[in-house]
C-alpha cells in the first residue's frame, strides 16, 4: 500500500499535455507526458500576472516548482503586480539593476587611487594614535629621514 502511495505521488507530477490524465501514460491517447516544470512555465506565461501559489493551486503543482519554473523564464515577462490566491492584488519589490562591469583602470589611475587609499589608511592610523604614541612616531620619522639626506 505505501509503494502505490509513493508511485501515484511520483506520478502526479507528470501529466497528459492533450487530454490531462495524471501518471504514466495510462490514458493511452498517445500525447507525449508534460513534467510539472513544463507545465508551470507554460502557466506563467499565459497568466504571468498571478501569483505563484495561485497558478501551483491551478495547475496541481507545487509553488516551488512555480518559483523555479518562473527564474528560468526571460525577464521580460516580469510584472509589477501580481494576483494571489485570495484575488488580491500586490505589488512586486523593484530588483536593484546590476551594476555594469566597469572597464578597467588604467596604471595611473589605479596607483591614484593606491595612494589616495593609503593616505586615508594612514590618516585614520594616526588619528587612532594617543598623542605620545603619535609624537614618538614622527620624532622616528625625523630621525630617519633627517639622516638619509644628511649623509648624501
Amino acid at each position: 500500500m505505501a509503494q502505490l502511495q509513493i508511485v501515484q505521488q511520483v506520478n502526479r507530477s507528470m501529466e497528459c499535455s492533450s487530454c490531462g490524465a495524471a501518471g504514466i501514460a495510462a490514458c493511452d491517447c498517445g500525447a507525449p507526458y508534460m513534467p510539472a516544470s513544463a507545465r508551470a512555465a507554460k502557466a506563467i506565461v499565459e497568466n504571468r500576472d498571478k501569483s505563484d501559489r495561485a497558478i501551483a493551486a491551478e495547475i496541481g503543482v507545487s509553488g516551488e516548482t512555480v518559483r523555479q519554473a518562473r527564474k528560468q523564464l526571460p525577464s521580460d515577462l516580469a510584472v509589477d503586480t501580481r494576483v494571489g490566491l485570495d484575488g488580491k492584488v500586490r505589488h512586486m519589490p523593484q530588483r536593484k539593476p546590476k551594476p555594469k562591469s566597469e572597464e578597467m583602470p588604467t596604471d595611473e589611475e589605479a596607483e591614484e587611487s593606491f595612494q589616495a587609499d593609503l593616505y586615508d589608511q594612514a590618516c585614520w592610523l594616526l588619528e587612532q594614535m594617543a598623542s605620545s604614541t603619535r609624537r614618538k612616531f614622527f620624532a622616528t620619522l625625523r630621525r630617519k629621514y633627517h639622516d638619509d639626506y644628511v649623509q648624501k
